[in-house]
């Protein structure tokens, strides 16, 4: 169970629905190329239907699966190409070097102390 959350002031409340406002009109403009005002518009537009239909609850946007895109990273990384793959998929190097030395669920590293090797 989760602690109630306290209430909002009115103008902390129309200060959040302001900053929603701002923050769905960059998406827009960012996401679609859509004019700023036009944006803007479509922004508070969100934000009024969103207050008709939910205000005063909490939201759960989920995360996007990341899995197809982790295994596409894993299978075209190449050890050159990590400038692409960082403009492909719009991540920093060290995010791609991370998620390119992921292990699969299941799959472990072979280790000379698993398989009996010497490293001679």
């Amino acid at each position: 169970m989760t602690a109630p959350q306290p209430s909002l002031t009115a103008g902390q409340s129309e200060d959040a629905a302001v900053q929603l406002e701002y923050e769905f009109a960059e998406i827009i403009r960012t996401e679609i190329g859509m004019h700023p005002a036009f944006a803007t518009l479509a922004g508070q537009a969100i934000v009024r239907g969103l207050r008709q239909s939910h205000g005063g609850s909490e939201l759960y946007i989920p995360a996007p699966d990341r899995s197809e895109r982790d295994a596409a990273i894993r299978r075209d990384f190449t050890g050159s190409n990590c400038e692409e793959l960082m403009r492909r998929h719009g991540l920093s190097r060290a995010r791609i070097y991370a998620i390119a030395g992921q292990r699969l669920p299941g799959k472990s590293p072979t280790s000379p102390l698993k398989t009996g090797q010497t490293t001679e």
